[in-house]
């Protein structure tokens, strides 16, 4: 790629992070806020979006739980970003099967919060951001190791997308750009 298509993929994930477990919404979201909230974290990257119909699947599926008098917690906030991330590279069976084991583990909070610091740490490597990221403790239980799997892949599939859309722009210019050569 060219050092300035390189500057543009990179600039998707410049500055990237999400809010942390307690700074999500304490009150409860309603459908429409909740995906609002859940696509304004990740609005710099195509294809990681959310969309209402999704939600009340994975609430009738039951890999997040109905919302209380319409609104969606704290908990199932968390739950649905990292739904957004994963649900390209894992089934919806694999990624309820990982709630499980996170929900065996951690709390909530921390299996969030986990989330979040190793997507932010592995996000700049891969967009060309950073020469290196912290490597995973060797001792680190499979509910780890599975979450650091999914977000390697996540992470590698986000950044392709902005390279392929990154490309498709670029050749979109280009009969624009051509006449003005010759």
């Amino acid at each position: 790629m060219k050092l300035e298509s390189n500057r543009r993929v990179a600039a998707c994930a410049a500055g990237f992070a999400l809010p942390r477990y307690a700074e999500l919404p304490t009150v409860g979201l309603y459908l429409d806020q909740s995906v609002q909230f859940v696509n304004g974290c990740f609005r710099t990257f195509q294809g990681v979006e959310l969309t209402a119909s999704m939600v009340s699947n994975y609430v009738k599926k039951g890999i997040i739980s109905h919302p209380i008098k319409k609104k969606y917690t704290r908990d199932q906030l968390a739950y649905l970003i990292y739904i957004v991330v994963s649900k390209n590279v894992l089934s919806m069976e694999n990624i309820d099967s990982l709630f499980k084991m996170q929900r065996a583990h951690y709390t909530s909070a921390q299996a969030y919060d986990t989330f979040c610091d190793e997507l932010e740490n592995y996000l700049p490597y891969v967009f060309g951001l950073t020469k290196s990221f912290s490597e995973l403790e060797p001792d680190a239980d499979d509910a780890r190791k599975l979450l650091r799997s999914t977000i390697i892949s996540a992470v590698n599939k986000i950044y392709l997308d902005c390279v392929f859309t990154d490309l498709r722009q670029e050749q979109a210019l280009w009969p624009d750009i051509l006449p003005d050569l010759a």
